[in-house]
């Protein structure tokens, strides 16, 4: 089983996880953080949280939830029992003392996020510090106004990256966390259990109530100790932040009502059920629109800010393309808008000043409706600039998600070629890529259409599309890119029998590998990518020869009859499957074969044609520093053709892929990459099939 180490220095490439501590951009911002904490808190800070926090430590953990709303002051704590908890232990409990100490947790939790982040955007280290970490609306809402929301978010996160970790009950305990933090992450829990079932090749029911049930017992067990306390269910549940979600109504006949926040909810849900699978950055971008549609419908808090712009910064930073000017309008909108507020504490939150100037005061000169005019251009501003950045994130992620193929559509990948070419060894080089939990694999000889020592096998050959039932693989094929399960009889090649019909489950990767995915028109249209491998007759004729004759018990000469039994049919059925093909690979000998068939390596080089259409001078560059490989280009009248001899490591591969994987890393980030000829070819496949996805091809 896979465990994830959220904080370690390294992952398990050896690369830095934390390269962002080498950075002056985050001392600047961690120091004025700090200060920050010391000299600045807003009212609900002074007079709500801090004494809420410090009365449960000072009266030996009673309920504070009692005791506040028994003196009158039934908003002072809105938050369920964890974020009381998380503050008061992690230093909460001094606050009294001053602000700065119920500023640690935030500040661990602002850290936490951007370690998140830092993880799931890789080399990404100097734009999170500028747009996240020196965020000014985040610096004011955690470290001058004093909101707490750094918190739930930062459990929020941690679920989200154990969760596409597949640790999916640690992921389940986080979430129940952050639920018992903040209500509002409630609204996460539907996405979070789509993403499960999505992503449930299987379907087992164990996979989607196991993290259920975490969730739930998670949530009960801290909220135990307070829920049998009126005071707590009031000032927690029924708040009047809560409530101004039914707020947002459209009047209809007599005393109905319209609600539009559960509506606009509901669509966002029923848009995420369409996928068949729903990838990382799609449980992100549903998260994020969740949130965005209560600070488009009820007028915001300050606080809630934080909750939309650590994911509006992901997907800036995701998307190479997008603007961040975007990002930093709303944030001046924000800065505007709350600037205007009544209430305002810009200029009142210093603790060591009795200045209580807000700019709303000055504007009193004004008559009530200008005054009113203004603020409302203001918000008007502030919702704009949000909706705005809402749909840049809608054009860029669902609406291209819809048609990206891996991510939430199975791609299908064929492998044709004879027997013993080497096509099962091109199907486990993608398993290492893609991982043997993301891949589907169909084989071929399991629909020959009779058990070994079958009479029909003296009349025709397996290459022979008359001895197989091509026709089946078709209807199984078209099953499976469209999400639905099949069942498959399976050809056992030890005993020559067929077992029973077993269930076959779609996947992100499908892979076909067998004697005839391109013979018939109708079957290879189904493929996103096709590989046909042929190499040097003699290499073939060895590796035939080696395998037949150490792992199905056949004499040499027996392999030997047997081809030249099939040579006509090869040459007609199964050769010419190659000009159909996106790829043709060959390995060829880099010396004459002193034995065929003993079943010894030899010294090898690779020859990949291919269309051309596809760009490969960009993978091309990126490896010609490395001087153990030779890599030889050339453009043909139809194709295009890479000659590679000699050696690369799988480091070398590996920093290749990263320099060009973008937002499909997901998919290889527990990539197994092998040394050689081997591993030049998983780094080709890859290129081809990213390459593919992006353009449509």
């Amino acid at each position: 089983m896979k465990h994830t180490t959220l904080f370690s220095l390294t992952d398990k490439q050896g690369i830095k996880r934390l390269g962002f501590l080498n950075c002056r951009l985050f001392w600047i911002g961690l120091t004025l953080k700090i200060v920050l904490s010391f000299f600045f808190a807003g009212e609900f800070l002074k007079n709500s949280f801090i004494p809420f926090v410090v009365y449960f430590f000072d009266s030996g953990f009673d309920s504070p939830y009692v005791y506040f709303q028994e003196i009158g002051d039934n908003d002072a704590f809105p938050y369920p029992p964890m974020m009381l908890y998380f503050l008061g232990f992690l230093g909460g409990f001094a606050s009294n003392i001053s602000p700065f100490f119920i500023r640690i947790p935030l500040l661990l939790s602002d850290i936490g996020i951007l370690i998140i982040l830092n993880r799931l955007l890789k080399n990404q280290s100097v734009k999170l510090l500028k747009y996240y970490w020196l965020s000014p609306v985040l610096i004011y809402i955690s470290y001058i106004h004093g909101q707490l929301d750094a918190v739930p978010i930062l459990f929020l996160f941690v679920s989200a990256y154990l969760l596409f970790n597949k640790e999916r009950v640690k992921s389940s305990v986080f979430l129940g966390l952050g639920v018992a933090a903040k209500t509002n992450l409630l609204l996460v829990i539907p996405f979070f259990l789509l993403y499960i079932y999505k992503n449930n090749n299987e379907k087992k029911v164990t996979k989607f109530l196991v993290p259920c049930l975490v969730l739930i017992l998670t949530f009960l067990i801290v909220n135990v100790p307070f829920t049998e306390s009126k005071q707590f269910i009031n000032m927690v549940y029924g708040n009047s932040e809560q409530s101004k979600i039914w707020n947002a109504v459209i009047p209809m006949l007599g005393e109905l009502r319209f609600y539009i926040i559960p509506s606009i909810y509901l669509i966002l849900l029923a848009t995420a059920s369409r996928f068949k699978r729903i990838s990382n950055d799609l449980l992100l971008i549903f998260i994020g629109f969740s949130f965005a549609i209560l600070l488009i419908f009820i007028p915001p808090q300050p606080g809630w800010y934080f909750w939309i712009l650590p994911f509006f910064v992901y997907f800036a930073i995701r998307e190479n393309k997008f603007s961040f000017l975007p990002i930093l309008v709303l944030q001046g909108a924000f800065l505007a808008y709350f600037a205007l507020i009544e209430d305002s504490d810009f200029f009142s939150a210093f603790l060591y000043s009795q200045n209580d100037f807000t700019i709303y005061k000055k504007l009193e000169v004004f008559d009530s409706g200008t005054v009113n005019l203004i603020q409302g251009l203001a918000l008007t501003f502030l919702q704009t600039c949000l909706l705005l950045n809402v749909y840049w994130i809608y054009k860029w992620g669902i609406k291209r998600n819809l048609e990206k193929k891996i991510k939430n559509k199975p791609f299908l990948i064929g492998i044709g070629g004879d027997s013993g070419v080497g096509k099962s060894t091109l199907t486990e080089l993608l398993t290492n890529l893609f991982g043997s939990e993301n891949m589907t694999i169909i084989r071929g000889d399991d629909m020959h259409r009779w058990e070994r020592g079958h009479d029909k096998w003296d009349e025709i050959t397996h290459l022979s599309p008359k001895a197989n039932h091509l026709y089946t693989d078709i209807r199984h094929l078209k099953s499976l890119k469209n999400g639905k399960n099949i069942r498959r009889r399976f050809y056992d090649h030890g005993s020559g029998k067929f077992t029973d019909q077993r269930k076959v489950y779609s996947n992100k990767i499908l892979v076909f590998e067998g004697l005839h995915p391109f013979y018939i028109s109708a079957k290879r249209d189904l493929f996103d990518l096709k590989v046909f491998v042929e190499p040097e007759e003699d290499l073939r004729l060895h590796w035939k020869i080696s395998r037949d004759v150490l792992k199905r018990d056949y004499t040499k000469e027996k392999v030997i009859k047997q081809l030249q039994l099939r040579e006509a049919d090869s040459n007609k059925y199964i050769r010419s499957q190659a000009s159909f093909s996106d790829i043709k690979v060959t390995f060829y000998t880099l010396n004459e074969i002193a034995s065929i068939g003993n079943g010894v390596d030899v010294d090898l080089a690779l020859r990949i044609e291919i269309e051309n259409n596809v760009d490969v001078n960009e993978l091309l560059e990126h490896l010609s520093p490395i001087s153990s490989i030779e890599i030889n280009h050339e453009y043909a009248t139809h194709n295009q053709v890479i000659d590679a001899k000699g050696h690369i490591t799988s480091d070398d591969i590996k920093n290749a892929v990263d320099a060009f994987i973008g937002d499909y890393d997901e998919f290889v980030e527990a990539a197994k990459f092998v040394n050689g000829l081997n591993g030049f070819l998983q780094l080709f496949l890859i290129y081809c099939i990213v390459y593919n996805v992006k353009h449509g091809n």
